[in-house]
C-alpha cells in the first residue's frame, strides 16, 4: 500500500508533459518569395512534416522538428523552378531535405513567441529566430510566423549569381500551421 502511495505521489509530483501536435496539410503552409530580376516570385514547399511539441505554461518542453522536401518547391514562374533543385540552388541530388529543429521557444507577451533554431540546408546549418503568433482553441492551435533568410548563408546561388544581380540576399519566409492536439 506504501508503494502504491509513493507512486502516485511521484506522478502529482512529476511535471506533465507538454502537447503533441499534429500538422492539418491542408491549412497549412511554407512560403518563401525572393525577389528576382527586381519582383517578388511567390514560392511555397507543398510536402513538410512537422513533429511539434507545445504548451504556453510548459515552454522548457517545447520542441518543434520540421522537415521539408526540397524537390516539391514550387514558384510562380516557370524559369526559377526549373533551377531551385539544381546544385548551385537548392541541390536536392545531394541534400533533398531542409530541417529546422528549435533550440528554444520563448513567449515575448501573451500570444506571441520566439522559437530559436538551426535550419540545416544544402549541408549548411545556420541558427534562425522566427517569431510567431499561436491561437489555441480547445483542440485547435493556429501559428502564424516570418522571417528572412540570406541565401548567402546556404551558399546558394553562387556560381551562377553571387553578388545578387538576379536574385536578391534576403529571402523572406512566411509560415502558417494548423494543428491539431494529438489524443
Amino acid at each position: 500500500m506504501r508503494a502504491i502511495a509513493a507512486l502516485l505521489i511521484l506522478l502529482a509530483a512529476a511535471p506533465a508533459a507538454a502537447s503533441d501536435w499534429l500538422v492539418v496539410p491542408a491549412q497549412s503552409g511554407i512560403a518563401f518569395s525572393p525577389g528576382w530580376n527586381g519582383e517578388a516570385v511567390e514560392g511555397r514547399f507543398p510536402k513538410f512534416s512537422a513533429a511539434i511539441r507545445f504548451d504556453p505554461a510548459k515552454l522548457a518542453q517545447a520542441r518543434v522538428d520540421v522537415s521539408i522536401d526540397l524537390a516539391a518547391a514550387t514558384t510562380s514562374d516557370k524559369t526559377v523552378n526549373a533551377s531551385l533543385p539544381g546544385a548551385d540552388w537548392f541541390d536536392v541530388k545531394k541534400h533533398p531535405v531542409a530541417r529546422f529543429q528549435s533550440t528554444s521557444i520563448t513567449q515575448v507577451k501573451p500570444g506571441q513567441y520566439l522559437a530559436k533554431g538551426t535550419l540545416s540546408l544544402r549541408g549548411v546549418s545556420v541558427p534562425v529566430s522566427l517569431p510567431f503568433t499561436l491561437a489555441i482553441q480547445g483542440n485547435t492551435a493556429v501559428m502564424t510566423g516570418q522571417t528572412s533568410l540570406d541565401r548567402r548563408s546556404f551558399r546558394i546561388g553562387m556560381e551562377s549569381d553571387a553578388p545578387g544581380a538576379w536574385v536578391a540576399f534576403p529571402v523572406p519566409v512566411k509560415i502558417r500551421i494548423t494543428a491539431t492536439r494529438k489524443p
